[in-house]
């Protein structure tokens, strides 16, 4: 089996896993909130079998070269960077959180520009501030300045 097809299979089987973790998970959750993650998790399943049985359908035919690890160096820094940030939101809130995450991802993308860096990022923040919290009341996790 190529090492994209074994990538294939693991990616497969990680989203499975964790689609199934967080179904089960999803039990508490109340109304319409539960039937809305548990849609959006069964897509994750069935993404993940899909992918699964794909990946071990085509261990059997000849492919195309073989994929270096090298290249899922920069998708595995961009999905640290997100984890990373989805972990300070609880510590420092989604504002701050947010303020430091898009421009670092912004940097790590290859843009440089500051003066739109800052703009694109106080725009959706103040975008999601209004929307979210002035006209639908909502809570957003607390931030260090809110």
């Amino acid at each position: 089996m190529l090492k994209g097809r074994i990538q294939d299979l693991v990616i497969g089987i990680i989203a499975l896993g964790v689609g199934i973790a967080m179904f089960i998970g999803t039990k508490n959750f109340p109304g319409d909130t539960k039937t809305f993650s548990q849609i959006v998790l069964i897509l994750l399943i069935v993404i993940g079998a899909v992918l699964i049985i794909t990946s071990l359908i085509s261990a059997k035919k000849p492919g195309p070269e073989e994929v270096d690890i090298k290249e899922f160096k920069n998708p595995m820094l961009a999905f640290l960077i997100i984890v990373i940030y989805v972990l300070c939101i609880d510590k420092i809130g989604f504002f701050v959180s947010s303020a430091v995450a898009m421009p670092c991802m912004m940097l790590f993308m290859g843009y440089r520009k500051p003066v739109p860096m800052i703009a694109t990022t106080a725009g959706a923040l103040i975008f999601i501030y209004v929307l979210f919290v002035m006209q639908l009341g909502l809570r957003l996790p607390a931030d260090l300045l809110f």
